[in-house]
């Protein structure tokens, strides 16, 4: 199974004690007819699905593409104010604990640049090092290379706009 996970800032960047990532695990036999429903979903206008620009209705009607996903996580840093990057390594390390648990082999992120991919994989060989995520394997790839990651996306607008209840998405790990 490989899991597919993106992000929020709640308040736009401007909640520095808020931060969420979301994990959607797809198995492999549904990868493929799951990619053509994201295809098939995503506006002419979009280069990919993206919540945020997102007509309401659109949001609604994304959420069935869920309905792909064999579990979602949804780990939300909810602590005293931080800068991005230590939010998201909370979370980060949570969710590789969480994800090792749930025999996930392979975890799929969206490129955020080289500098930001580099403190990503700092933290993965830190956690390998704890005994934590040595049989998972990390990769980055541009979300427009890879519509799955649309998933993870959906799961974070959801969780964020609390509208996400009948896919489990309002519930969150809170770390801190």
């Amino acid at each position: 199974m490989r899991a597919y996970v993106d992000e929020s800032e709640p308040g736009g960047g401007r909640d520095n004690t808020a931060y969420v990532l979301a994990a959607v695990v797809v198995s492999d036999v549904v990868r493929e007819s799951a990619r053509d429903d994201i295809v098939a979903a995503t506006p002419r206008r979009m280069r990919k699905l993206h919540w945020y620009e997102a007509l309401p209705g659109q949001r609604l009607s994304w959420l069935d593409l869920l309905r792909h996903a064999v579990s979602i996580l949804v780990i939300r840093y909810d602590g005293t104010a931080a800068r991005s990057e230590r939010r998201r390594r909370r979370c980060l390390e949570r969710l590789v604990h969480e994800l090792e648990v749930r025999e996930v082999g392979h975890v799929i992120l969206e490129t955020r640049g080289a500098a930001r991919d580099r403190d990503d994989r700092a933290m993965f060989h830190a956690l390998r090092d704890r005994g934590v995520g040595r049989r998972v394997r990390f990769q980055h790839v541009p979300a427009s290379d890879e519509p799955l990651l649309a998933l993870a996306d959906i799961a974070c607008g959801a969780h964020v706009a609390k509208v996400g209840t009948a896919f489990g998405v309002d519930e969150a790990i809170v770390v801190s």
